[in-house]
């Protein structure tokens, strides 16, 4: 079959004309040049150019250094960061202590910056200050003590490495093994055990990590044969606003705990042989009418000022909640719901007033004047009976605040960290002694240890002063 041919009509030619005197060759060119430019300039440089920063890697020598930009925090090294450019003040520090300072400019690169970023380096090869040092330490000592209170870790609360944090930042710098060892007696779970190994690992060192001791099966701490019984002999101490009863405990050496099972916290009472110089104790706790004449005399301890002492961190919530606080009532009560710190400012009020030297026992000097009571009765109400021959009401009552730092694994380590604490001032919990009116009697004798955080204010913990 044949295909009829058609006929196409005729069409003329398309004619690009001249423009401005120019052949299309050249004017066409010229406009593909100018939209190529115009693409260029919109893809590769105007982002760059209205965004106006770079990325920066800040590094240190310092492990994980705060790096502040123009006095904003822009995070801890080693990390990448977009800064604008331009010149900027940079300041490296440690826990608040500069460690070193630069003036650096960031450059502007404007050509495909956003596809192929381009990188400046802002290193810092500064050591910790020994400021900063000193804040380390007293760091780790707090996160010690805050972590052995938790036995147990999983994902909504997860254990973090703090000896393993502390090694990587004083390893360039050198630091004090005692501060370290110290740290160790806070050891209370496996977590923190394998913390600390990796810690001295990354360091070099061996070092006394008394948690190795705990192996569930032997027995630690040692016990007397038999119960010491001391003579008190009665005292008093005198200020123009009351007169406190009390007595003179004499100088023994005891065993201030038990023998007990290698494993915590069982060890925290394990028995060490201690000694302790003649002092003198108040017969009963501290009366709501002796610290009502406190707060008269020192009004930032008023409740009206609660909210202050709070802010402080001096108190809590509960601070002398029920409590009579009145110079009008004369109300033989303990007083209640009052902090450590509270407790201490009241010994410091009386030291002033007095001329002596007041302050909370310590636990050892506690557990002494309990030894002069042969009857060892329990209180179970907050009315102490006579004190007759003896300071009333040791067991039971209240629990008793003294001015022993809590350190779990104090009584089976080599080393006593107190010192260590002292020196970083470290705001470990307070040992606490007695047991309160609401313990059972069975679970709570002399070597009970009881634990509190300083600011912590309960209706079943008061306190009563020494002096020598």
């Amino acid at each position: 079959m044949l295909l009829k041919k058609l006929d196409l009509p005729k069409v003329d030619p398309v004619e690009i004309k001249p423009l401005f005197g120019m052949k299309p060759g050249v004017w066409l060119t010229i406009l593909y040049a100018i939209i190529l430019s115009v693409a260029v300039f919109l893809v590769g440089f105007l982002p760059d150019m209205l965004d106006g920063s770079k990325r920066v890697t800040f590094t240190s020598d310092a492990y994980n250094a705060a790096v502040y930009v123009d006095g904003v925090y822009e995070g801890g090294t080693p990390f990448t960061r977009k800064i604008e450019s331009g010149t900027h003040d940079i300041s490296f520090q440690v826990n608040g202590n500069e460690i070193d300072r630069m003036t650096v400019k960031v450059s502007h690169p404007v050509f495909f910056n956003w596809l192929f970023p381009r990188t400046q380096k802002i290193a810092s090869s500064a050591i910790l200050t020994q400021a900063a040092y000193e804040s380390v330490c007293a760091e780790l000592l707090e996160d010690a003590n805050a972590y052995s209170a938790i036995l147990s870790y999983d994902a909504s609360r997860p254990y973090a490495n703090i000896y393993t944090t502390f090694a990587k930042s004083v390893v360039r710098h050198g630091f004090e093994k005692s501060v370290l060892e110290a740290a160790f007696q806070f050891v209370t779970t496996d977590a923190m055990y394998q913390d600390a190994i990796n810690a001295c690992q990354i360091l070099g060192i061996t070092a006394d990590i008394p948690y190795a001791k705990l192996d569930g099966k032997t027995s630690v701490g040692a016990a007397d044969a038999k119960t010491p019984a001391l003579t008190a002999k009665a005292t008093t101490l005198k200020t123009d606003y009351f007169t406190l009863e009390g007595f003179e405990i004499p100088a023994a050496d005891f065993s201030n705990g038990r023998t007990v099972t290698a494993t915590y916290p069982e060890v925290k009472e394990a028995g060490k042989a201690v000694h302790t110089d003649t002092f003198k104790i108040g017969s009963y706790c501290v009366t709501e009418y002796q610290f009502s004449q406190f707060v008269l005399e020192n009004p930032q301890w008023a409740l009206s000022n609660k909210d202050n002492l709070i802010a402080q961190g001096l108190v809590d919530d509960y601070y002398l909640d029920g409590v009579t606080i009145s110079t009008m009532v004369m109300s033989l009560k303990p007083v209640r719901n009052v902090s450590y710190y509270a407790a201490q400012a009241f010994c410091q009020w009386m030291s002033e007033v007095t001329g002596k030297t007041v302050f909370l026992p310590s636990e050892n000097q506690w557990i002494a004047a309990s030894l002069t009571d042969s009857e060892g009765g329990y209180l179970k109400s907050l009315t102490p009976p006579a004190a007759e021959g003896c300071p009333a009401a040791m067991i039971g009552g209240l629990w008793e605040i003294t001015d022993t730092p809590f350190i779990p694994l104090a009584r089976i380590a080599s080393d006593n960290a107190d010192q260590m604490l002292a020196t970083y001032n470290t705001q470990a919990d307070m040992v606490v002694k007695g047991g309160s009116y609401v313990n059972s009697p069975s679970a709570i004798d002399r070597y009970s240890v009881g634990t509190t955080y300083r600011s912590l204010c309960s209706d079943y913990m008061g306190f009563r002063v020494a002096w020598n």
